[in-house]
């Protein structure tokens, strides 16, 4: 076995290992949260449970079903490079390109339709956070509160996690009977914000300069969170693009690898 036979196949085999690790690796934690997803919120009320539920859901089976493909992906192209069997790495061969064209065409739609989509999102977006606002703040009653409560959470821990207030203004948490001086927002526009404080984490918190700092931590954030998710669109986008190419780069060299290997094997 030459040098470069060898180069070719320690790149095989160290990718597929990666990808194998990744996959097992998805699959572990989506089996722990599924099978712990309640311990997470052990306090959510029994009326949300099938919504929780739902949506956990919806979010953990897609990244199980990946970590299960991406498991039997690198295991055929691991298999593939260590025996050198030309039906093995047929399949790697066919997976890898379908991969391939599947990256590239979603770049194009994602360049194509970059608007759409980020309207599409801004618009499910603000139905979350209306669905808040109309229970919370717009006199919604205590049923209309228990059935917003998936999107309170949901609004909450985003603002909290991205360090934004209101979703197209900071003052989007007031209403006309604002008293002026008086700032409103939501629990998770504060930097003391507490998920496990169940007795009000979802009302809003009304303070005044005088009592910022025990009512809310401080100032609330102070950037609504459309420009906050615009910034870091801006600010990942072109990282993201980049580490795509690289990607689309690798697997390429992944694909030339196979055909060698494939070649040598028929040669032999």
């Amino acid at each position: 076995m030459g040098c470069c036979d060898a180069l070719l196949k320690a790149i095989l085999i160290i990718t597929n290992v990666v990808v194998m690790l990744a996959g097992l690796l998805l699959l572990i934690v989506g089996g722990v949260f599924m099978a712990r997803k309640f311990d997470f919120f052990p306090d959510i009320e029994i009326d949300g449970v099938d919504d929780y539920s739902n949506n956990i859901n919806a979010v953990l089976i897609p990244i199980m079903v990946v970590g299960g493909i991406l498991l039997v992906f690198g295991l055929i192209g691991c298999l593939g490079a260590c025996t050198g069997k030309s039906g093995l790495l047929n399949i790697y061969f066919i997976m890898v390109l379908i991969v391939v064209i599947a990256e590239v065409a979603i770049i194009i739609v994602a360049v194509v339709k970059k608007n759409d989509f980020q309207d599409a999102t801004e618009e499910a977006a603000k139905d979350v956070f209306g669905e808040y606002k109309d229970a919370y703040v717009n006199g919604g009653n205590a049923d209309a509160k228990d059935a917003a409560k998936v999107y309170a959470t949901a609004v909450n821990v985003a603002q909290y996690t991205f360090e934004c207030c209101g979703f197209d203004s900071t003052t989007y948490w007031e209403s006309d009977d604002t008293p002026a001086g008086t700032t409103v927002v939501a629990p998770g526009c504060c930097s003391n914000f507490d998920l496990s404080d169940k007795d009000s984490q979802f009302d809003m918190i009304e303070y005044t300069d005088a009592t910022k700092t025990a009512q809310c931590g401080g100032d609330a954030y102070s950037v609504d969170c459309t420009t906050r998710a615009k910034d870091l669109a801006s600010e990942f986008g072109v990282a993201i693009i980049i580490v795509t190419i690289v990607v689309i780069i690798f697997e390429i060299i992944c694909l030339v690898a196979a055909c060698y290997s494939k070649k040598q094997d028929l040669v032999a």
